[in-house]
């Protein structure tokens, strides 16, 4: 009996050679099964591969996807599949409707899901294909604000968002107006705080002649218990911690340089010398999201290799040739082409599942008697 728990944590890899037999197809995605690549695109691989029914039979939810670090090869379970593709997802639907030199792999049960593609096509494409595009132009402006705000690499501090109410102001200042902490020569390692009443983030502080636990430890803010006789004494303003702006410059931090190690090179250095003002590859797939989502609407299936007018206009898009303004009209335009190709669509608003249900059921059936898995150990 083969272990399907053991899918919980592998890669990729060991899923190709240790359970072969459980996939269902291997595809070259992306660029290259669109048309649109060029000799430095990389090699993106989908696929999927069927679980045994017995595999569903247990408290632990089963594994539904198989990713590498990098999300170049990704495997879906088949109900995870068909899930994603009743709702539309673009880069599902696309997977059934691959061109044949993209067909890295498919089994012979793989052609009863082909065979009945066209029960996942319904009207819901119209708004998947749009919501993905949108996201597409916020990637596109929003590696340019990566560009043009480069982030240290020292993660920000959170003294940097401690601020400074002195119990008493000089007679040249207004009362109770907060300065920078870092601007005050106080040193929160000799300082120790309690929480004022009724109010978030704000604390009193005590400061001491020699150095205490600190304040901060382990970036998170620490009362203590004040002694009476400090209460007077120790007691020399209030601090005011703003932790919702020290925790989005965190994952500000944290964005930046998970796409500096990520990002294109060729792509990103001409952001940063001034000569884009957008990431040209993602304004790209933005209208190629919506060439395909109107041929669904229209033709009730998604174009996946671009040809001829529509491929030279999707690379003039790759190559610079529009300004931002101008990609953002096209956008608009064929935004409005597709709602009035909505008003004569025939498609159905929804996917069957129970359809679905039954092709669910059929596969996994023909895949476990082609397999000798009649009876296998649940997860």
């Amino acid at each position: 009996m083969v272990s399907y728990s053991a899918l919980r944590s592998i890669a990729p890899e060991t899923l190709l050679s240790d359970f072969r037999d459980t996939i269902l197809a291997t595809y070259l995605v992306g660029s290259r099964a669109y048309g649109t690549s060029t000799p430095s695109s990389d090699e993106d691989y989908r696929g999927i591969f069927v679980l045994p029914r017995d595999a569903y039979l247990s408290i632990s939810e089963p594994v539904c996807q198989i990713a590498d670090g990098r999300h170049n090869t990704t495997y879906f379970a088949l109900k995870r599949f068909m899930e994603l593709a009743a709702g539309a997802n673009p880069n599902i639907i696309e997977m059934l409707y691959m061109p044949g030199d993209c067909r890295v792999y498919e089994s012979p049960i793989m052609q009863k899901l082909l065979d009945n593609r066209s029960i996942f096509i319904s009207k819901q494409a119209f708004a998947s294909h749009i919501n993905y595009a949108t996201s597409q132009i916020k990637r596109a402006k929003g590696q340019n604000k990566f560009v043009n705000n480069p982030q240290p690499e020292e993660k920000p501090s959170e003294i940097d968002f401690c601020w400074f109410v002195p119990i008493q102001a000089g007679l040249d200042q207004f009362p109770y107006r907060p300065i920078a902490l870092k601007d005050t020569g106080i040193s929160l390692s000799r300082c120790s705080c309690a929480a004022m009443e009724h109010l978030t983030n704000a604390y009193r502080l005590y400061e001491y002649d020699s150095p205490t636990r600190g304040v901060f430890r382990n970036g998170t803010i620490v009362c203590d218990s004040i002694p009476k006789s400090d209460e007077v004494t120790r007691c020399v303003g209030l601090l005011i911690y703003n932790r919702e702006h020290h925790e989005r410059a965190m994952r500000d931090h944290k964005n930046y340089w998970d796409w500096r190690q990520n990002r294109n090179d060729s792509r990103w250095q001409s952001q940063q010398r001034g000569e884009l003002d957008y990431d040209p590859k993602n304004m790209m797939h933005t209208y190629r999201l919506l060439l395909s989502g109107e041929s669904i609407i229209k033709h009730g299936a998604p174009i996946v290799r671009f040809e001829g007018d529509q491929l030279r206009t999707l690379m003039r898009i790759r190559e610079c040739q529009f300004s931002y303004d101008e990609l953002i009209a096209m956008v608009d335009d064929k935004h409005r082409e597709m709602a009035d190709a909505m008003m004569h669509c025939q498609l159905p608003e929804y996917a069957d599942r129970n359809q679905i249900d039954h092709l669910l059921a059929d596969i996994t059936a023909e895949w476990e008697r082609t397999n000798g898995y009649g009876q296998c150990e649940a997860n």
